[in-house]
């Protein structure tokens, strides 16, 4: 046993001895990838090498994005699809066809957005462009069709954050995996898009031409007019009348006809009076009964007409919906009225007096900072130029009639008597606060060039008006201390019974307002009801019609790439 010993551990130790020598130059071999430098030479797909390139050059029929560079765009798409074409997929461009037949409902040419084969376009082009439409497709559904800046400009505040919008790009990788996600997610979810899209949706768009209705008298309750038959008819044609409710034999057929019928007028009864009362809170108008020069301007619109009126004002409310934030308070200066959202939820509504068609609220994006309680009004120049200097000179007691005061550059009262109205230099109107004072008891205020404000106002009665174009621009607000409850609802108990105590003093003071809501001043002249019910109001801007023109060039031509300037 002693000698054996020895032996076994000599052989052991040998064996452990090439062990080792064997690891360790495993480690060493390890260790070589770590200190050398190898290139590995991974060839690019064809779609990844032209983007890697520029896409614009070798396929020069892709479309231009407003929102972000196509190649960009087209980068991130593929990217997300490990550079591989897209469309190959049969099931996922089936799915895109049936989302872009859906865009016909929201007044959209899906045609537009198909890329067929041009003459001597290759596959992968043809591939590209196709990725192109239908970024295009979910850029003009979610931003608009054309780019308001160019048509209807708006003034945004620098100091507001643009809203938070996934880019076209992301938008499209959605669509890799759910084609109908991506397209609901691009489609505003304002409500007020989705009832107009609705009622759009159940118009008729191919409705004939009508007969026009012609002018002559005001036609009012109780009185006799030949005219009477055509309207009765042209209410019933509308769905404001049922066939039947009126008595009489008609006149003159609603649709055109080489032979009109002929007979008796119709008396103007009760139940006509009350179609035309609809017809005329349908259309913006006071419901007075009294066939005027209004309503008869609103019974010769054409259907055709109607259905472009509708498809401009979905444009304008993706344009809105773009640029809203989630605590937005939109005031629409066709119809004279304002609403506050959070998110998709009314907060606030109220009916409001815009300005006049000579004195325009603007179109602006800003947000309400703070809120004057107890306001004086210091006359703006357009309006001391135009209203008040001629008064002042029609009137030597014009003063002595009312509380204003005459001031100097630096605020110093003057004398009236001492000015020469015919040609006044250096002076401020001022009226201070009081029950007469035309801002009422509080103006909210927000950043802009134009100096224009909501706020309260003595004028309640012209809130009783349909038409409410009646202010030099500025916003009046009937539910002014209502809207003024909401801003201060963040306020304790203290500091609201701080600021009723100062409104009941008379005396002004400015109250700030922390995180206060976004304010749109904006412009539509059609929307609906959650039921489908449409509405339109006046047009008081003029607007509709140059707007009208080019949207309508715009979406008519099946080939069009989206790339005249006149149209982005």
């Amino acid at each position: 046993m002693e000698r054996c010993a020895p032996k076994l551990w000599l052989g052991d130790y040998l064996l452990l001895k090439k062990c080792t020598v064997l690891f360790v130059s495993c480690l060493c071999w390890a260790a070589l990838p770590a200190k050398a430098e190898f290139t590995v030479n991974v060839p690019l797909t064809p779609i990844q090498q032209v983007l890697v390139d520029d896409p614009t050059e070798r396929c020069q029929s892709l479309p231009e994005l407003r929102s972000q560079p196509i190649a960009e765009a087209l980068g991130w798409l593929y990217q997300a699809n490990g550079y591989i074409p897209i469309w190959q997929d049969r099931k996922r461009t089936r799915d895109l066809r049936e989302q872009l037949l859906e865009m016909a409902h929201d007044g959209l040419n899906p045609q537009q957005y198909v890329a067929e084969r041009a003459r001597g376009e290759d596959a992968l082009c043809r591939e590209l462009r196709q990725s192109g439409d239908y970024l295009r497709a979910l850029e003009h559904l979610s931003r608009g069709r054309l780019d308001q800046q160019r048509h209807e400009p708006v003034w945004t505040s620098t100091s507001l954050l643009p809203p938070a919008r996934v880019e076209v790009a992301r938008l499209g990788i959605i669509g890799l995996q759910d084609m109908q996600q991506a397209f609901d997610s691009a489609r505003p979810s304002l409500p007020l898009y989705h009832q107009l899209r609705q009622a759009y949706q159940q118009m008729d768009h191919h409705a004939p031409e009508l007969v026009t209705f012609p002018d002559g008298p005001a036609i009012k309750p109780g009185s006799n007019d030949p005219r009477l038959a055509q309207l009765a008819q042209r209410l019933m044609f509308g769905g404001y009348l049922a066939p039947g409710a009126s008595a009489g034999p008609l006149t003159e057929p609603v649709l055109p006809s080489p032979e009109p019928v002929r007979g008796q007028p119709l008396s103007y009864d009760v139940p006509l009076q009350q179609a035309v009362r609809a017809f005329q809170q349908a259309h913006g108008l006071q419901p007075d009964a009294i066939v005027g020069q209004q309503t008869v301007a609103a019974l010769n619109i054409s259907p055709a007409d109607r259905v472009r009126q509708v498809q401009i004002n979905l444009e304008r409310l993706r344009w809105l919906d773009a640029r809203r934030h989630h605590h937005v308070l939109l005031v629409n200066s066709a119809g004279s009225n304002a609403i506050l959202y959070q998110g998709n939820e009314i907060r606030w509504q109220s009916r409001v007096q815009s300005g006049s068609p000579g004195r325009a609220t603007p179109l602006l994006d800003s947000r309400i900072n703070r809120v004057t309680l107890n306001p004086s009004w210091t006359i703006p120049p357009t309006i001391m130029r135009e209203d008040k200097l001629p008064q002042i000179r029609a009137n030597p007691a014009y003063f002595a009639e009312r509380d204003l005061q005459v001031l100097d550059a630096q605020g110093n009262r003057l004398n009236p008597m001492d000015i020469d109205w015919t040609n006044p230099r250096g002076v401020m109107l001022r009226q201070p606060p009081g029950p007469d004072n035309p801002l009422g008891q509080m103006v909210f205020r927000f950043d802009n060039p134009f100096s224009v404000f909501l706020h309260d106002t003595p004028s309640q009665s012209l809130f009783a008006r349909a038409i409410r174009n009646v202010s030099s621009g500025c916003v009046r607000v009937e539910q002014a201390t209502e809207l003024a409850d909401y801003l201060f609802h963040s306020l304790d108990a203290q500091q609201r019974e701080q600021i009723e105590e100062q409104l009941a003093s008379g005396r002004t003071r400015e109250v700030r307002v922390e995180n206060g809501p976004q304010v749109l001043l904006t412009y539509w002249t059609a929307q609906a009801s959650a039921d489908g019910q449409l509405w339109f109001t006046p047009d008081p801007y003029a607007l509709d019609g140059k707007l009208t023109e080019v949207f309508t060039r715009a979406v008519r031509s099946s080939d069009d790439a989206g790339r005249t300037p006149a149209e982005r």
